[in-house]
């Protein structure tokens, strides 16, 4: 079995070694869109708290990433910022990275301009991720305030910063508890083919067990919204049939120790009759979800568009 997926361009580099060769390469990529790991900004608005959310939306997330000010997204295009607009907001990101913001920023985000040929800049932060737990950002700056201790917590979700529910923030929290129960879910919208190189779109969930002690998968599939009933429809994995691919899906029941993963398939050719069932319209939310004896774990949200299920990868024999 092999994997085959549009491959979106990443500079994965340290902020401080970026040239305006890198930029111009940003700037040439017909995939250049905001996504995990990256975020384009035309100037900085004033605005300390959105400040405040984008910063920790990347360090909360699965990856580092960078915010670059002086770019306009759409159309891209290397606009640039002055010298007192860098010296400005530096000060300004020093200051949002310093309050509020629990626990301190370790590593604090590092902040590099990048010269461009019209005589300004493109100030470039890069923003290292947690390795183990979340940050958080309080509500309020006095701490004789009786909500003081009111948190929000963000992370990075399809291009852009998505407040995390309770239940989200727990598995956070869980990850820091080697003895606790995880399981780390993903959700892969691409195609997939067996040894005869026969390719197939699907949608593709695995989770890896990230415990020490073993968890026993009971079953697992996605979530789509409906946003009509405002609700979660589940999608539960083929695991009877033995036709392509279903057989590649793992069999209910299975224990998964320490670093072993589940995978499943599912056709969307099927997805695409199965929809207006259920009186979905697209576009609209889906994420991945493995069920476990210890509870459900859920990958991040992505969106699933027409063009998914509509044979949007295509590849040359």
């Amino acid at each position: 079995m092999y994997n085959i997926s549009i491959t979106i361009m990443k500079i994965e580099k340290p902020i401080i070694t970026w040239k305006l060769a890198d930029l111009e390469l940003l700037r040439d990529d017909p995939y250049n869109l905001e996504d995990m790991n990256i975020e384009y900004k035309l100037n900085y608005d004033k605005d300390a708290n959105e400040l405040r959310k984008d910063i920790i939306s990347f360090a909360n997330s699965s990856s580092s990433g960078y915010i670059l000010f002086g770019v306009r997204d759409d159309p891209f295009e290397l606009v640039g910022i002055t010298r007192s607009e860098v010296d400005s907001l530096k000060n300004a990101i020093d200051h949002v990275i310093h309050t509020r913001i629990d626990p301190r920023l370790d590593p604090l985000p590092v902040m590099h301009p990048i010269h461009l040929n019209n005589k300004k800049f493109v100030l470039g932060i890069e923003i290292t991720h947690k390795q183990r737990g979340i940050y958080g950002i309080r509500n309020l700056d006095n701490p004789n305030k009786s909500d003081f201790l009111a948190y929000s917590f963000w992370i990075r979700s399809d291009g852009r910063k998505r407040q995390l529910c309770m239940e989200e923030v727990n598995n956070y929290i869980i990850k820091i508890d080697p003895f606790k129960k995880y399981v780390e879910v993903s959700l892969d919208l691409g195609i997939i083919g067996d040894s005869n190189k026969k390719l197939i779109d699907c949608i593709s969930v695995s989770g890896v067990n990230k415990s020490i002690r073993p968890i026993v998968l009971k079953n697992y599939g996605f979530l789509i919204f409906n946003k009509e009933e405002n609700e979660w429809y589940s999608m539960w994995l083929p695991l009877t049939s033995n036709q392509f691919p279903f057989f590649l899906n793992t069999r209910p029941n299975t224990k998964l120790l320490d670093g072993d993963s589940c995978n499943g398939h599912y056709p969307t050719s099927k997805l695409k009759q199965d929809l207006p069932k259920m009186n979905i319209i697209l576009p609209t939310s889906i994420k991945g979800l493995v069920n476990t004896n210890d509870g459900r774990f859920y990958s991040e949200e992505k969106v699933l568009h027409y063009d998914v299920i509509n044979d949007f990868f295509h590849f040359k024999k």
